[in-house]
């Protein structure tokens, strides 16, 4: 009977790392107070700023988002939905997350590139993979046993935050939500601002999903970028 559920292990076990593709559904929530409403003196800006952020958060359930990935290629992106008698404006949702647009990997060319548009005009940002801080902390996710790990981001007025991440080494592929992606598991949670996305389904398979990258030749830096932003 041991030597049956032993076999079994080795199989199931075959059968994952066998699996070169993938597919994910993530959801998005407000999990947290986003804004500082201390710092805000104004109080008609602080209302409004708060009452856009309760419309988000009544939104963010209808919006989903998918990730597909290759053995070195991924892509992120907003999962196109039928609007809602209007009601529900996907694309204001996403921009709000800051989840607009399409994010590419390229794990073999070490590289990130963000395909969107700002105030009518389309942008390539390139950069690199993030570095992470791998955190002796554990949970669970959907059934996978995750690690915690820590990196920054930078947002578009320069500012720097902390990103905290759930990613689980059961399932070996370096991609996950939006950027975050290069830890050595599979990235099936992500907190930022008071923001989470987090993972609903996964689907490992063997499909050759033809991920074109965007035109590097056409891309700029993200120093470059924020020297453009409207926030700075």
């Amino acid at each position: 009977m041991k030597l049956r559920f032993l076999l079994l292990a080795i199989i199931c076990s075959f059968h994952l790392n066998a699996q070169t593709s993938g597919h994910v559904t993530y959801k998005s929530e407000i999990v947290s107070q986003m804004i500082d409403t201390a710092k805000i003196k104004n109080d008609n800006v602080k209302q409004m700023m708060l009452q856009t952020v309760q419309k988000m958060k009544r939104q963010m359930p209808f919006i989903t988002y998918e990730l597909k990935f290759t053995k070195d290629k991924s892509v992120f992106n907003r999962k196109k939905m039928m609007s809602v008698d209007n009601i529900i404006d996907y694309e204001d949702i996403a921009g709000f997350s800051d989840a607009n647009g399409e994010f590419f990997t390229s794990v073999n060319k070490g590289m990130r590139l963000r395909s969107f548009k700002s105030r009518s005009k389309e942008y390539i940002i390139k950069s690199n993979l993030p570095e992470w801080d791998i955190i002796n902390e554990k949970k669970d996710v959907l059934g996978y046993n995750c690690m915690k790990a820590i990196t920054k981001k930078q947002l578009d007025n320069g500012n720097y935050i902390n990103v905290v991440a759930w990613f689980s080494k059961d399932l070996l592929y370096n991609f996950g939500p939006k950027e975050f992606i290069g830890l050595p598991g599979l990235v099936l949670e992500v907190e930022e601002r008071g923001m989470k996305f987090y993972a609903t389904n996964i689907r490992l398979n063997n499909k050759n999903y033809k991920i074109k990258l965007p035109d590097v030749s056409k891309s700029i830096s993200r120093k470059e970028y924020l020297s453009q932003s409207f926030y700075r």
